[in-house]
Formats: C-alpha cells, structure tokens, sequence
C-alpha cells in the first residue's frame, strides 16, 4: 500500500514539473500571464477633474457658479426676482455685469451654473451654442412660463469679447480692433448696449469686408484701431477727431458712420458730399439693422398716434415724424421687417418734409456745433437726410465709383461734367418727380 501511493506521488510530481516548464508561447492567443492585484507595478489612474475644463474658461460668471458649486454653497431660488422681467437682463451674465451689479448678477451667475451642470454637466457650461436654451430651461424650472430672448449669436459675440477698466473709464470693451469706452451706463444697464456692441461691431466688419470686395477700399484706413468713446452727454451731436480718428459717440445708431469719418472721409470742403458718403456706407447699405429698427419704430409710434398731441401743440419734431410717415407710407414704404424697411424711400421721404416743412438743422450749424468754428463749406445749407438723399441719387446716376472719386479729387463739375447747384436742381427734380 505504501509503494502504491508512493509511486501516485511520483506521476503527480511529473505532472506538476511538466504543467510548471509549459511555455508562455503555447498559451492560447490574446492570453496574458495574470498579474497579481497587489503587483506594485499597477498603474493607478488619476481621478479626471470634472471642473478641470471650467477653471481656465475665462468667463467670470463661470468661476463665481464654480466656487459655490465646489464649496457646496446652496443656491438662491431666484423665482421672484425673474418674475420681475426687468430683471431677466441679469442673466446676460458677461463680465462687465459684475463690475456693474455684482450684488445681483452673482447670486444668478451660482444658481444658473448648479443648474446647467446639474442637469447637462461640465461640457454644457461652457456650450455656447445652446446657452440661450440652457437659459430659459432653467427660467423654466423655476415654474416661469418665460423664455430668454437674447439671441444665440450676440451671446457668442459677447463672451468673445474683452472687458476691463482703468480710472477713467470703468468698462472698456473690446473685440478685436474695436474698443469701446465707457465712463458709466448712465441710468440704464449694460444689458441695454449688448445688442448696440453687437450690431455696430458686426456691421462694421461688414461694411469693410464690402469696401474690399467692391474694391472701394482705396482711400480707407481698413486696418486702423477703431476706438468709441461712449460720451452719453445729452448734446445729441457725435463727432471723429481727423487728428487721431478717435470717435466720440452719443447715440447708438452713429457707429458706423463715424467710423467712415475715422477710415478717410475727412475732407469737409463739400460737406453734402463728406456726410452723403458716411451715411450711405455707414447707415443706407443696412450693416447694422438697428438703425432700420429704430426708424421703423418711430413710424410705427406715428402711425398709432403716439405724436399726435405733440404734434398738434405745434412740436416741429413730432410733425415731423407723422408727415415722414404718411410720405414713405403712401410711396409704398412697408414697415412689417426690417429686412422689407426701404432705406431709401424713408431718406427721400425725410428729405422732402424737411424742405417742404423747414424743419431741419443744416450741416453747417451742426458743423459749428460741435467744432465751435463757422462753417462755410459748400452743402451746408443742406440737412445730414437731405445730403444723403442727394448722394443716393449720384449713386444710382453716376454709380458709387464717381462719388468716391469726386470726393477724393474735390473737383465736383471734373467728376461729374456738372457742378453743384446743377447736381442739385437735378436731385430737386428728381425727389419731387
């Protein structure tokens, strides 16, 4: 019995030496050794940063929601302050709003941050194609039947932006070779300008890209600085200094016409002519829609009789709007889209209630307004409507290349074969036809 389990032994001892002397190269395919679980040789994986993407994003409204987030701090529940629709502008949510209003804007900025990455996560936060959805998703959860209506590509445009401030000017903002630099906002809020950036900033890029284009461009600094300065002193009047092109702006609709002065457009010898031009790149070709907006608001106020009690109490303005409307109206002028507003209808119509009506400042007393010094150029006489009124109609009689090369040349009756008070009589002519 002994010699029998002893001999069991030995062909066990054989078996294991021959399982033990097996090479790796006879295992099966794709089978690796095993590795034991306590080998210090394991590579450990580093726990990914769910916030890393967040930290560096550049937007301050991110880094105010990100540290509440992190340090577990319990949002507000902003129900009542957005059932206040004044306060639906708060979620805008750019830098120069926390220089603004930081009491208010933060609280939102925490609140839309836990709720965005809550529901659609990291990657969402920082979505700016989806960020107006995110918004009124969020307006939604908090049983508000409202939606956010800033528009997808001025919330692009704004994040894209620069903002800082200096002792002078507390928002300065900046986007590419456009500065803009405000002291205050005034009464209002800087939500207010969002759209006036992005029009007058977009539509500038336009209108050189249509200078180039159309190789109009000679003669226009196209590459320059464009630096605004947002004055908002109540003098109603805009201006560029030739010396520096440096633009001091008063209303939001005179951007791009400035910008035409501070391009090249700085001869005032014939004043019609300098003023037509900027008007008609800055503000006839349509590259920023507020300003169509804005004239077909007023249109719309005289048509609902908004300056009917204004106008009877002889308020020359207010006459004014209602006559313009009732003549571009009755001329075919529609007014239910922007994209269907006639520029040049409501010009000419502009132009012949002035005249007809003698409500109108000259360019020439606008002209001394500003610059504090007579002006005797030729055209003065005219109205900023009626000048461009006029070079509307040398456009379409002569075309834009004419215009351009009598304003660069001053040689009026050369360009032309006519001089001034002839091209005049003949537009006369022409806009009572």
């Amino acid at each position: 019995m002994q010699t029998k389990l002893s001999f069991i032994a030995i062909l066990l001892l054989i078996a294991m030496l021959l399982v033990s002397c097996t090479n790796t190269s006879d295992l099966p395919e794709n089978t690796e050794p095993s590795i034991s679980d306590n080998s210090t040789d394991t590579p450990t994986k580093t726990p990914e940063d769910p916030f890393e993407m967040l930290r560096s994003s550049g937007e301050e409204w991110i880094s105010y929601g990100l540290a509440a987030y992190e340090n577990d701090k319990e949002v507000e529940n902003l129900k009542d302050f957005f059932s206040d629709r004044a306060n639906m502008t708060y979620l805008t949510l750019y830098d120069h709003f926390f220089t603004y209003d930081k009491t208010k804007s933060v609280p939102v900025a925490e609140a839309l941050f836990a709720f965005i990455y809550d529901k659609y996560g990291a990657k969402a936060v920082l979505d700016l194609e989806k960020r107006c959805e995110y918004k009124s998703e969020y307006l939604k959860s908090l049983s508000l039947e409202v939606e956010y209506t800033n528009a997808p590509e001025v919330e692009k445009f704004l994040a894209s932006m620069d903002f800082s401030s200096n002792a002078t000017y507390k928002y300065i903002i900046s986007f590419d070779n456009v500065t803009y630099y405000f002291k205050d906002f005034g009464a209002g809020s800087p939500t207010q300008y969002h759209g006036f950036l992005y029009y007058s900033t977009t539509g500038l890029f336009e209108m050189i890209d249509y200078l180039k284009s159309n190789n109009l461009s000679e003669g226009f600094d196209t590459e320059r600085k464009f630096n605004y300065y947002m004055t908002f002193d109540g003098s109603g009047y805009n201006k560029t200094l030739y010396s520096n092109g440096n633009m001091y702006i008063n209303d939001s609709y005179s951007t791009l016409h400035e910008a035409v002065h501070a391009m090249g457009i700085t001869k005032n010898d014939n004043i019609w002519l300098s003023e037509g031009i900027c008007n008609y790149f800055g503000k006839q070709l349509g590259f920023n829609d507020q300003i169509a907006a804005s004239y077909m608001q007023l249109l719309t106020m005289a048509k609902q009789g908004y300056f009917d009690e204004q106008a009877n109490a002889g308020n020359a303005q207010y006459v004014l709007y209602k006559r313009v409307y009732e003549d571009y109206t009755t001329r075919g002028g529609k007014m239910d889209s922007v994209d269907t507003f006639d520029f040049r209808l409501y010009t000419d119509a502009h132009a012949r209630v002035e005249l007809d009506a003698n409500i109108y400042i000259t360019l020439g007393y606008a002209y001394k307004i500003v610059n504090k010094t007579d002006c005797n150029a030729v055209g003065s006489e005219l109205s900023y409507e009626q000048a461009t009124s006029l070079v509307l109609y040398l456009v379409d009689t002569y075309g834009i290349e004419k215009v351009l090369d009598a304003y660069h040349s001053q040689d009026i009756e050369k360009t032309f074969g006519k001089g001034y008070e002839e091209l005049k009589s003949d537009w006369l002519a022409y806009l009572y036809n």
